[in-house]
C-alpha cells in the first residue's frame, strides 16, 4: 500500500503535488490539513494535537466526516510521526511526506530521522517539498528525473561503504562515503533514471531542485 502524508511544510506552488491519485491512503498531519484542504484533496484520516489549526480547517473536514484522531500535547512524538505510525500500521510499504522539509530545521531534520523510523520496519519513505525528495536507503534505489537534475548523496551513518552508482555524472564504484566529508554533493543526472546501491550502512539520496 502507498501512502501520503500532508505535513504542515513547505509547499511553494504545490508544483510537486501532481499525483495524488496514486496513494491508497491519505493522512493529514494536524495542520498539513490546510494543504490538502487547498488542493481539494479529502484525507482517510487527521491526526494532531491540532494546536496550530484554524478551527475552520477542522470544521471543514468535521462536516466531511473524515475520521479525526485528536491527541494530546504532552506527547513524546511528532504528529508526524504518530501518522507516519498510522501509515505503518495499516500496511503501508510506501510513505511520501508532503511538505516533510521548511524553513524550520528541527523539524525537518526531526523528519529525516522518521525515514529511518520507516526503514527500519521495512517502509521506503520519502519527504518532498518543491525544492528537494529526500529517501534514506540500506540497499538500492533507482530515482527518476532529468538529465541534469541535481543528486547528492550524504552518509546517514558514519560510513557508508560499497557504493556503486549508474547514470550519474560522477560515478561509484565500490565508494566510501565518511560523516563529516560532504563528498558526494551535487552529482547530476546523465539520464532520466539512475540507480544507486550500497553494501553498508546508510545513505541518505537526495534529488534538489534550485
Amino acid at each position: 500500500m502507498k501512502c501520503l502524508i500532508f505535513t504542515n511544510g513547505d509547499y511553494g506552488n504545490y508544483s510537486f503535488c501532481d499525483h495524488i491519485e496514486q496513494y491508497d491512503f491519505i493522512i493529514c498531519a494536524d495542520n498539513g490539513m490546510k494543504h490538502a484542504r487547498h488542493l481539494g484533496v479529502s484525507p482517510d484520516l487527521i491526526v494532531g494535537d491540532f494546536d496550530s489549526t484554524p478551527l475552520g480547517d477542522l470544521q471543514y473536514f468535521k462536516d466531511k466526516n473524515v475520521p479525526i484522531e485528536a491527541l494530546s500535547p504532552i506527547k513524546d512524538e511528532t504528529d508526524t510521526e504518530i501518522a507516519l505510525d498510522r501509515a505503518i500500521e495499516r500496511g503501508a510499504k510506501q510513505v511520501d511526506l508532503y511538505g516533510g522539509l521548511g524553513t524550520r530545521m528541527d523539524h525537518s531534520l526531526a523528519n529525516v530521522h522518521l525515514l529511518y523510523k520507516a526503514l527500519r520496519k521495512g517502509v521506503r519513505a520519502s519527504l518532498m517539498n518543491p525544492y528537494n525528495t529526500v529517501t534514506l536507503i540500506d540497499k538500492s534505489a533507482t530515482i527518476y528525473g532529468r538529465k541534469g537534475d541535481i543528486v547528492s548523496l550524504l552518509p546517514f551513518s558514519a560510513e557508508v561503504s560499497g557504493i556503486h552508482t549508474t547514470n550519474l555524472g560522477y560515478p561509484l564504484k565500490e565508494g566510501t562515503l565518511l560523516a563529516g566529508k560532504p563528498l558526494g554533493v551535487s552529482n547530476y543526472m546523465l539520464k532520466q533514471t539512475a540507480s544507486i546501491s550500497i553494501k553498508q550502512g546508510l545513505l541518505l539520496v537526495i534529488q534538489s531542485r534550485d
